[in-house]
Order: structure tokens, then C-alpha cells, then sequence
């Protein structure tokens, strides 16, 4: 049985094509009125009424969709955008506070179309507080408008890499800021965990109007994201620079394994955790925090180090010791996400009570009773987080044997549970 595709032709060249494994082709160029489609319709209707086996053919056919290439970057709303590359002037004029602290430039690692200077790797040895082989990797960004950003980039050889950035308009108060922010803050290791945080430096109010402040009055780094890897679970976090009261809290597993955790995994922590939800390849939590800096970006660090030494010692047992020892907590979390169900089932059992209570006309209680629908819909809207309404799961031991299990098997297109495996090292 041969390939012969059937086209529709919506303008030129093609970009949907839809094939079918019989010797039929038709090709319309120019299908623009529905005359010209239901003509289509009915000879296609035509072929498949003379198929013996309809149902066999309907799951042979493949569409494959072939969608006209991007636009490039230097395209814009269908105009050039003109970047001026940076001259060995603009270079020369930048480099003088790197050269004094014996940073040079990599000229062919620097991109000069994209006005971005790459600066010559360091190499940090281990050393007692960091026993950790750290790569160094400075990077200035000059737009054509706006301040400029400076970037440090660490990596320990592992994949996990975390950065520090900042922006002003004097990249020697820059580079003072990037060096004021110790290695070991970026780096560390906790519960035999190695944790990757990256931060972000923004300017301070007096920096803004143009003022030079001291190096003591620099806004503190503001934590933005980390990474770590647990027992063979990938841990992410991310900060929103304008939502700090919160973080969302993300557990991947590697490319062919899949994580088998209860939801409340990281909620038995305490209140500040919320339960974890499961999507298509990550489970997603998020995280209460204090919203005013410094103490949020302290709150964070102290919460993921919280956060860190659980999943370490969690996933290093079975997953049969997780339910006996944290049994009050887990029973604690299943009240915690029954209240918002709890509190409007009260309503509705008050609200046949209220035909009992004596009113007076024009009374305040009678005015709050008939309004009380809408003051608990603008209640809902002034909450930092929408509650969530849900009969929560009872606490029960977990069955499976191992947190991650294989899906990269022979027979992945059959339908079979895949063999769990314990957790695997970092």
C-alpha cells in the first residue's frame, strides 16, 4: 500500500499536509470558499466509502503540520532593528576597572554584534568552607539603551550552574558589587547536598537618582533561583522579583524515570509548604515567604535549606518509612487543605438559621446577612493565594517500593506500570 498524501493548499508553499496510505491524491491551490472545500470533503468521503476497512485506515493516517519558518531576531514587527556592535573604542572605555583587578577580555568568546564581553574563566581550588572545583565566568552585557549588566557565572563541573547579576550605569561599582558576593553564598554544600543559587543586585534608590553611594549602602543580593540534586530528584526553585511573598517549589526527575511522591511530600515541613501537584513532568508546590527584603531573601535560603535536608533524608529510606514518621504531620496537612471546603459547608449549614434570627429594619446585621455573598467574593480577591476547594486524600502508607520508577522501557507503547527503582545517587 503506497503513500500518496492528500493536500489542502492554503496559500503558498504548503503548510499542512495530511497523508493517507492509499493511491488517491487531489490538490487544491487556492481552497479560499467553502465551495472549493466541501468539493474536497465529498470526493475524499468518496474514496473512504469504497474502503473496506475504514476503521484500520482512520488509525493509519498521519498529519504532519509544516509551519513557515520564524522570523530572525534582527526582525521585529517587519522592521530591521539596527544594533550598533560595540568598536574597540567602546571596549577600550569599558575594561579599565577589570584590567586594574587583572580581568581581561576573551575577544573570541565576546560577541560584538550582540554587545557582550566575555571575560577570561577562573578556576577556584576547594577550599574548607567549599570543597567544591568552582568555574568562574564574568560577562558584561552593554545594550544600546538602559545601564549595563554584569554577570558572574559559576559552575562545579556537575551541570549546575548559578549566577549573580547586576545593573547600573559605572561598571567599576558593578564589579565591586559581583566581588562583595562571596563564592561560598552562591556554592554551598548542605546535608552532603550541593546547592546552586543565583541572585540578582538592583539598584538602590540612590543609585537611581543618580547618586554614588558607598559600598555599604548597596542594595543586598535578592535571591532569584537555585538548583540542587537530591538522591536523583532535581530541585528548582524561582523567585519572582515583583511576588515575593511567595516561591514555587518544582521536583523533576532525570529523562526516562518518573517520581513516585505523595502530594504532601514536602507539605509535612509546616504550614508554609503547600501540597505538591502533580503536571506532565514535574510536580509544582509553592512556598510562603516574608515579603519585604532583606528578611525575604533570608526567609528563602533558611526555608530551602529546610527543604534540602528533608528531601535528603526522605529519599535516602523507602518510601514504607515515610508515612510512620511523619503520621501527625500528613493527618495535620489533610486538615490544613479540608478548611476552605469546611468553612463553606458551615455557611451553607448556617444559612436556613438565619429565618430564626430577629431583625430589625435598616439594622447592620440584616445589612451584612443579605450582603454576605458578595463580602465573601471580595474577600477571595484581596487573598495572596485563591484557596483551593478539594476533598482531601486520608493519609495512608505509601505502596510503591522506590521514589522513581523507569519509563524508557522496550515495550513503553503498552499499556503496563513501569518497575519502580530505588532512588538513585546524586
Amino acid at each position: 500500500m503506497a503513500d500518496v498524501d492528500f493536500r489542502f493548499i492554503f496559500g503558498h508553499p504548503p503548510s499542512l499536509r495530511i497523508e493517507f496510505p492509499i493511491r488517491f491524491t487531489h490538490t487544491v491551490k487556492h481552497a479560499r470558499n467553502i465551495r472549493a472545500a466541501l468539493l474536497c470533503r465529498k470526493q475524499v468521503q468518496a474514496v473512504l466509502d469504497t474502503t473496506e476497512t475504514v476503521r484500520d485506515l482512520m488509525t493509519q493516517i498521519r498529519i504532519q503540520h509544516d509551519p513557515p519558518a520564524p522570523l530572525p531576531d534582527a526582525v521585529y514587527h517587519g522592521r530591521k532593528q539596527q544594533t550598533k556592535p560595540l568598536t574597540h573604542h567602546d571596549i577600550l572605555s569599558l575594561m579599565a576597572p577589570f584590567t586594574q583587578r587583572g580581568r581581561h577580555a576573551d575577544l573570541a568568546a565576546s560577541d560584538r554584534a550582540e554587545r557582550r564581553l566575555v571575560f577570561h574563566p577562573v578556576a577556584h581550588a576547594p577550599t574548607d568552607e567549599l570543597p567544591l572545583h568552582v568555574r568562574e565566568v564574568l560577562s558584561l552585557e552593554v545594550p544600546d539603551s538602559g545601564d549595563p549588566w554584569l554577570i558572574r557565572t559559576l559552575s562545579d563541573g556537575s551541570g549546575l550552574l548559578a549566577s549573580v547579576a547586576a545593573v547600573g550605569p559605572d561598571v567599576g561599582r558593578l564589579l565591586e558589587q559581583i566581588e562583595a558576593v562571596p563564592i561560598r553564598r552562591q556554592f554551598r554544600i548542605h546535608s552532603g547536598v550541593t546547592v546552586a543559587r543565583s541572585y540578582l543586585i538592583e539598584r538602590t534608590s540612590g543609585e537611581k537618582a543618580g547618586r554614588n553611594p558607598p559600598l555599604s549602602d548597596f542594595a543586598q543580593p535578592v535571591i532569584v533561583e537555585a538548583r540542587a540534586r537530591v538522591a536523583g530528584v532535581n530541585l528548582e526553585l524561582k523567585s519572582s522579583r515583583y511576588n515575593r511573598h511567595s516561591v514555587e517549589l518544582r521536583l523533576t526527575a532525570d529523562p526516562g524515570a518518573k517520581l513516585l511522591i505523595p502530594d504532601d511530600l514536602l507539605a509535612v515541613l509546616g504550614w508554609k509548604w503547600r501540597p505538591l501537584r502533580e503536571f506532565v513532568d514535574h510536580w509544582r508546590s509553592n512556598l510562603r515567604v516574608r515579603p519585604e527584603e532583606p528578611a525575604c531573601t533570608a526567609d528563602i535560603e533558611d526555608k530551602l535549606d529546610r527543604t534540602i535536608a528533608h528531601l535528603a533524608q526522605t529519599l535516602d529510606q523507602p518510601p514504607s518509612r515515610f508515612h510512620p514518621r511523619h503520621r501527625r504531620a500528613r493527618w495535620r496537612v489533610a486538615f490544613q487543605r479540608a478548611i476552605p471546603l469546611t468553612i463553606g459547608l458551615t455557611l451553607l449549614a448556617l444559612t436556613p438559621a438565619i429565618q430564626w434570627i430577629e431583625m430589625k429594619e435598616g439594622s447592620i446585621l440584616r445589612l451584612l446577612i443579605f450582603n454576605a455573598p458578595l463580602i465573601v467574593l471580595a474577600g477571595l480577591f484581596t487573598l495572596r493565594e485563591m484557596p483551593r476547594i478539594e476533598v482531601p486524600p486520608m493519609p495512608r502508607p505509601l505502596p510503591n517500593t522506590g521514589w522513581l520508577a523507569r519509563t524508557d522501557t522496550p515495550h513503553a507503547g503498552q499499556d503496563h506500570e513501569s518497575p519502580p527503582v530505588e532512588a538513585a545517587e546524586p
